[in-house]
């Protein structure tokens, strides 16, 4: 947070204070020049004189564009802000017998330039006071509005990453939307929670069936093409003659005679070819065999 802190203030450390506005009061003795800053103020003033010109150089402070201003004033005739390379130059036109006196607020947002003629040498004259009232009266910029500004930008900040994060979201979603998805077999609804007594018959096949974690045993599979295949599961006591793809038919089931060798699979899928040619929906006359499957059935592809 303070690293932010630093961010935001760090123009005003690169370039210096920067003149908000100038107010001028003609007074009966003086004229005093107010200048409010938006930072406080701690340059260095510079005054040099020739002639009924003053000229005031203000470093470390910036203004953004010139000011000049005419005053019908027996101490101050014209009045000139412009802004330098690296500084602001004030340059004033004065009475023969007029001098300047610089002085800053006690928080250093205001300087004030008063133009008045110097009390004579000797005498029990002393200085005009100064005009607290002018002083206290400058606007300038209250911590609260720079807090204000704080939280403002702190508040742009969090939005920001919030839309960030709001559209990473979406393009992941949208990204894993657009993959393509493998059809996983479903066969849950076919059985029920298996018994605890009960325990799947035992494979005659060389190759012990395969256990899903479920209870359900695969004791043959063949696949008919990318999507669908052809398997035979045990179940508690029973056996089950299931056709596997985008949804899951049940096509018999077995107490006895149990196939127990591939070939003997192979030989129950053939006499059930008619049965899948219905489901597949690929025989268009009666008279047409179901070709296509039995040469996936047998091997041939």
């Amino acid at each position: 947070m303070k690293y932010l802190l630093t961010l935001l203030i760090l123009p005003s450390l690169l370039w210096g204070a920067k003149i908000l506005s100038y107010n001028v009061y003609d007074r009966n003795d003086r004229v005093d020049v107010m200048l409010t800053f938006d930072t406080p103020y701690e340059g260095v003033l510079r005054q040099t004189r020739q002639g009924n010109t003053i000229v005031v150089k203000l470093e470390e402070a910036i203004i953004e564009t010139p000011k000049i201003k005419t005053i019908n004033s027996k101490y101050l005739n014209k009045l000139a802000i412009a802004p330098q390379a690296e500084h602001i130059e004030i340059v004033a036109k004065v009475s023969d017998d007029v001098t300047m006196q610089a002085s800053k607020t006690s928080d250093s947002y205001g300087l004030r330039l008063r133009f008045m003629v110097p009390p004579l040498s000797g005498s029990e004259t002393t200085a005009a006071p100064v005009d607290e009232t002018a002083l206290s009266g400058l606007p300038t910029k209250s911590a609260n509005e720079f807090e204000r500004s704080y939280y403002v930008v702190i508040a742009i900040l969090v939005i920001g990453i919030a839309i960030l994060f709001w559209l990473k979201q979406n393009i992941a979603k949208r990204a894993e939307a657009m993959q393509p998805q493998t059809p996983q077999p479903k066969t849950p609804w076919l059985f029920s929670k298996p018994s605890p007594k009960s325990e799947p018959i035992p494979a005659a096949s060389p190759a012990a069936p395969i256990s899903d974690g479920t209870g359900i045993n695969i004791r043959f599979q063949k696949s008919l093409d990318a999507k669908t295949s052809v398997a035979m599961l045990d179940y508690g006591t029973q056996s089950y003659l299931v056709l596997l793809g985008s949804s899951t038919v049940l096509l018999d089931k077995f107490h006895d005679n149990i196939p127990v060798t591939q070939s003997e699979f192979e030989t129950l899928l053939q006499s059930k070819h008619r049965e899948l040619d219905g489901f597949f929906q690929l025989a268009s006359p009666a008279d047409e065999p179901f070709d296509s499957y039995k040469e996936k059935a047998s091997g041939v592809y």
